[in-house]
């Protein structure tokens, strides 16, 4: 067996008796597989007990101090006794020889009201070596062998009390020299964490992180194949789950991603831990001990750029910015020097700089404890300076927060910065100063205390760090989530697919389809759904195959589901494409703008149903800051809404808007003329797929009227529930009959029609099914029109509007152009879903 691993159990994991005993559980379960060293931190609770003790006799407070020494004792016997029910003598007696040892020394120190650092570091070392043996004691009743081992004994430290550092040369051969006898002897050697040995041989800590520092110390020492730090939590997470409660487990991080965050607060290990570890390469981990079954954090040397630039925003509170202005400080050399030096004499440590180009200003952040004594420092060490007038003043802003953005992805990723900003404009969150460095790997900025969290919240949803990673770089993406799976879906997933490069290369993005659904289900793949397996369903979809028997695909009716499901990722620049024709796709939009997602749609039904439902859509859409693109819901290919909107947009108003909105009874229309039966130009018209699923939406009106209320509403003309008067060609009852009958059903009409043709054309007039839009009504029908008006000169397909408004009022504004037919409308699709584009690039 060669393989190593070391295991560090925090505070937490060795808390109680019965937590030790899940501890040595898992230990037990490595064993087999792995030699094994262990490292334990005190009891959750004992360090700090110790600490108050050595305060309370460093005061004088005698009886304070020894009763914390027996309440730990105490706490001891009892985890003892539950560990083994009869106690073994030389455990007991080393528990009340420890807790002895450390009521003399707190004796000693109160008699003296004084308390050095070095007898505090021996009372305070205490805690981890009761805690091994306890350990120790639960290995050995699951069968594991194992020995307790002291690092003061074998851990070469300065003499730095309190804040200790390795020996690294030193400390590599007597770590080594004390645990692979042991290990060599079959055994688990179950390491103090937190102390080591001065020169001298007294006991030292090695201040914060100290027990995570003994188990790289140990792990590099040894040339361990990975070190597990086991804690109280499932991983290192994306932010502070306190702040954002969606906040997820980042499954790995590089070295320096680990380092920059822990400068900035994140629960993580701390800088000078991975030390050991970074140039060896060897991963550490980070696992939940109460749910081992979980795969937590790894840390170690690769980098995984993932599905985002950005692995997580992280945060330190109470801070300060302290500003040193001054023209005359430009061009002199040595001021910045001057600055630190003052400050690294003091101990203040710097946590943010950044400075003018024109070197006029230096700004730096403290701790916001340290800000009167900065201050201090600074006004005494540039007093000549700010005499003379090339210092102009020392400005002290309390109550800040310092927010990093933190990832390895971020470099030569453009426009991180400016996501960064504009989801905290959006927010109204002012930034008070910024630094990255020239790596990109951390972006540092300064917002007001009390706008923290906000800020960390607003950079979290941003980035999208609380869905799932797809496990590639989509920067460049853009997903889209198919409803429908027709015609017009078909044709659409060709024109995305095959010819993206020419739509979509000016904003280098390179679109994908990665969800699609039917009324049977969905299938979707956060990394694309592949050409071969669109093809498959298409080809099932004309055999009259539902979606949800595809491989991988879901059944449900409800497409909510499938946004719901897709945006569980992290998919980039996600748009909700609706191109079938079902009533109840509108919930689905509100899911996918709450979810951060933008909709294109060709479905009229959600935009013409109840005024209620179309302004809970604008809304919603406001609120959540997305896109609702619908220009195929009017004019198919041809650019009705968003000339509408561009109108708008300059503070036209419009005050009417009157055309031919379709373009399969405008083919009808024109058939007509040419003396064909109305029933043989329907049929024609259904075999070039240019009426919708059901004919009779086309014949009785109801496709005009939803398209003549969806520009009204868009015009603000229909802002009431006002019932629209629509002309039925046919009667609404042949709705649902077999293609035949229908046809049959028809030719009752073809006499009919041909009276009202003939009796146009003898005023020289032609047939046209118009609509019209105005502030008090809305009109569709059948109207004889002048064979030289805009609407007359249509030919076959051609949709028209004429626009007049407070601009466009002697000379209205006309569109006019194709409108009908699947390319036609799956072009309008992608028209819109490039304007999307276009703003989320």
């Amino acid at each position: 067996m060669t393989r190593l691993e070391v295991h560090k159990f925090g505070g937490t994991s060795v808390g109680d008796a019965r937590r030790i005993s899940g501890c040595a559980a898992i230990l037990a379960e490595v064993a087999p597989r792995a030699r094994v060293v262990a490292v334990a931190s005190a009891m959750a609770g004992v360090t700090d007990r110790l600490v108050a003790s050595a305060t309370a006799a460093a005061h004088g407070e005698r009886d304070a101090a020894l009763a914390i020494v027996a309440e730990i004792l105490e706490l001891h016997e009892v985890a003892l006794r539950a560990l083994a029910a009869e106690a073994p003598d030389a455990t007991l007696a080393f528990f009340r020889a420890t807790c002895a040892e450390i009521a003399e020394l707190a004796r000693a120190a109160s008699l003296l009201r004084d308390l050095s650092l070095r007898t505090r570091d021996q009372i305070i070392a205490a805690g981890e070596k009761m805690s091994v043996r306890l350990l120790v004691l639960a290995l050995r009743a699951c069968g594991v062998p194992a020995q307790a081992m002291d690092a003061d004994l074998f851990l070469e430290t300065d003499q730095r009390f309190g804040e200790a550092n390795a020996l690294p040369e030193i400390a590599r051969h007597t770590i080594a020299g004390a645990l692979l006898p042991v290990l060599e002897r079959g055994e688990i050697p179950v390491v103090t964490g937190f102390c080591g040995r001065a020169p001298d041989g007294a006991t030292t800590t090695l201040g914060r992180g100290g027990s995570d520092l003994t188990a790289t110390l140990v792990a590099a020492a040894l040339h361990a194949d990975e070190v597990t730090i086991w804690t109280d939590v499932d991983g290192v997470f994306s932010a502070d789950p306190r702040i954002v409660p969606e906040a997820s487990v980042i499954r790995q991080l590089n070295f320096r991603e680990a380092a920059e965050m822990s400068y900035y607060g994140a629960k993580v290990l701390h800088q000078r831990t991975m030390i050991p570890v970074a140039a060896l390469g060897i991963p550490v981990r980070t696992r939940n001990s109460f749910a081992p079954d979980r795969a937590g954090t790894v840390v170690d040397g690769t980098f995984t750029p993932g599905s985002h630039p950005v692995k997580a925003v992280t945060a330190v509170r109470e801070h300060c910015l302290v500003s040193i202005e001054g023209k005359g400080m430009a061009g002199v050399p040595g001021v910045a020097a001057r600055v630190f030096g003052a400050l690294a004499s003091r101990k203040i440590s710097v946590t943010m700089i950044s400075q003018s180009s024109s070197e006029c200003s230096i700004c730096l952040a403290v701790p916001a404890e340290q800000a009167t004594e900065t201050e201090t420092a600074l006004k005494l060490e540039l007093r000549g300076d700010l005499s003379l007038g090339s210092v102009d003043e020392i400005a002290v802003r309390r109550g800040v927060g310092l927010v990093a953005v933190v990832g390895l992805g971020m470099a030569h990723t453009p426009g991180v910065a400016a996501r960064v900003f504009s989801a905290l404009g959006a927010r109204g969150i002012n930034v008070l100063a910024i630094a990255q460095g020239s790596s990109e790997l951390n972006i540092s900025l300064a917002v007001t205390d009390a706008r923290t969290p906000d800020a960390i919240r607003a950079l979290h949803a941003e980035f999208g760090l609380d869905r799932l990673d797809t496990g590639e770089d989509t920067t460049r993406r853009l997903d889209l989530l198919l409803l429908g799976c027709g015609k017009i879906g078909r044709a659409l997933a060709g024109l995305v697919l095959q010819r993206s490069g020419h739509f979509f290369e000016r904003f280098g993005l390179s679109p994908r389809i990665v969800a699609v659904a039917d009324r049977s289900g969905y299938l979707f793949r956060p990394n694309g759904i592949t050409p071969a397996e669109l093809d498959a369903i298409w080809r099932k979809k004309e055999s009259g195959i539902p979606l949800a028997s595809s491989d991988g695909a879901t059944a449900s009716s409800d497409p909510v589901e499938m946004v719901a499901d897709a945006m569980r990722y992290r998919l980039a620049r996600p748009v909700l494409v609706d191109v079938s024709d079902s009533d109840g796709t509108h919930d689905a939009y509100l899911e996918a703008f709450r979810l951060g997602c933008d909709v294109v749609t060709a479905n009229k039904k959600p935009l013409a149903g109840s005024l209620a439902t179309f302004r809970a859509l604008r809304a919603a859409a406001e609120a959540a800051g997305r896109l609702l693109r619908a220009e195929a819901t009017v004019g198919a290919g041809l650019p009705v809404v968003d000339t509408l909107e561009m109108l708008l947009g300059t503070g036209d108003r419009l005050i009417r808007a009157e055309g031919c909105l379709s373009g399969t009874l405008g083919f009808v229309m024109a058939r007509l003329e040419e003396g064909m039966p109305f029933s043989r130009a329907v049929a024609e018209a259904m075999e070039l797929g240019y009426t919708e699923p059901d004919p009779i939406a086309d014949l009785s009106g109801a496709d005009v009227a939803r398209k003549a209320v969806i520009l009204g509403r868009i015009s603000g003309l229909a802002l009431a529930s006002q019932s629209v008067n629509a002309e039925s060609l046919v009667d609404p009852s042949l709705a649902g009959l077999r293609k035949d009958e229908f046809l049959k059903q028809l030719a009752s009409y073809d006499a009919p029609m041909r009276l009202r043709v003939d009796a146009a054309r003898n005023d020289a007039h032609v047939l046209r099914y118009m609509a019209r839009i105005a502030a008090d009504h809305i009109e569709v029908g059948l109207v004889s029109v002048a064979l030289d008006s805009p609407a007359g000169r249509l030919h076959g397909t051609d949709n028209l509007i004429v626009f007049t408004s407070e601009r466009y009022d002697v000379r209205p504004l006309v569109v006019m152009g194709p409108g009908a037919g699947v390319e036609v409308t799956a072009m309008g699709v992608v028209g819109d879903i490039l304007r999307i584009a276009a703003e989320r690039r």
